[in-house]
């Protein structure tokens, strides 16, 4: 017990992955303001919503309800815009969570990627009001004292929790699958691919069909759920080159739904989420920094 105590006096969650993984999960949600009407986000006509929000606190909360939506927007995309400056988390992070509340709450179609970005910003508003720096891109200076020892210790357990809600998704979404007859036979990938909403575009239509109609189908369904599951178990990894190796698969992973069902916006949370759930030291950060000093 003595040592798993010391391991998390000296492990240091207060670094830049968690203003990375705030930026990503601000960034599928910017993409959704920007690149759709107001209107038809939120759907919601002011006079008529008085009559809605007096016994609903979800709809009360919302930006959308306090704003007509083109100004509701703008704020939520300023609000946005701030988090990835990185300066002052401790008020940030609960401008963003109100975000991100406001798009699950008022949006006329959301998806798992809003839901995701929700639940995350809500937990991590324990982290950043407690981060001792002003930006968070900065490294947060080593100090020794008992203070910051017991604060590792408490928020260390805390952000295990928040791992471990990213791991139960990818648990729930894994498990499932097993229950589907077409998941376990491999032909939900057809039915999927050529949905005439959410299906492939048809520049690889043909090119996945070749795969999803093929002998090979049963084995990509089942690759898909053995991640999942992986994704699940490796909650208590350790070994960083296991950790990347599934961190990169995660991307590509989600980078493919991008490709096939066209939710980028459920992309870009996902990535936070992984970077939150794999990147126990930083790696992500310091990789990226490390490409763009070589760079110059």
């Amino acid at each position: 017990m003595r040592e798993v105590i010391n391991y998390l006096e000296n492990n240091l969650i207060f670094n830049q992955k968690i203003i990375l993984a705030r930026c990503f999960l601000a960034f599928g949600a910017l993409l959704i303001l920007f690149f759709n009407d107001s209107y038809e986000l939120s759907n919601i006509d002011i006079g008529l919503l008085a009559d809605r929000i007096e016994n609903n606190f979800s709809l009360n909360f919302s930006i959308f309800s306090f704003f007509s939506p083109p100004i509701a927007k703008t704020i939520c995309i300023f609000i946005l815009l701030f988090v990835f400056t990185g300066y002052l988390p401790q008020l940030s992070c609960f401008l963003q969570a109100w975000v991100h509340l406001s798009i699950c709450n008022s949006f006329v179609i959301v998806e798992g990627g809003d839901q995701i970005a929700s639940n995350l910003s809500l937990l991590l508003i324990p982290v950043c009001l407690f981060d001792a720096r002003i930006n968070q891109w900065n490294k947060e200076k080593l100090n020794p004292s008992l203070y910051l020892k017991n604060r590792n210790v408490f928020f260390g357990v805390y952000y295990f929790l928040i791992r471990l809600q990213v791991a139960v998704i990818y648990l729930h979404s894994g498990v499932g699958k097993l229950y589907k007859e077409d998941w376990r036979d491999g032909t939900c990938l057809y039915y999927w691919l050529n949905n005439n909403i959410f299906g492939a575009p048809d520049f690889i239509l043909k090119f996945v069909n070749l795969l999803t109609l093929s002998s090979f189908a049963p084995i990509i369904s089942w690759s898909i759920i053995f991640l999942e599951l992986g994704l699940f178990a490796y909650i208590l990894a350790t070994n960083k080159r296991i950790l990347m190796l599934f961190f990169f698969l995660g991307i590509l992973f989600h980078f493919s739904i991008f490709i096939l069902h066209g939710l980028i916006s459920f992309m870009f949370p996902m990535i936070g989420a992984l970077i939150l759930y794999l990147d126990k030291n930083n790696y992500v950060f310091n990789y990226l920094k490390t490409l763009y000093y070589e760079r110059r």
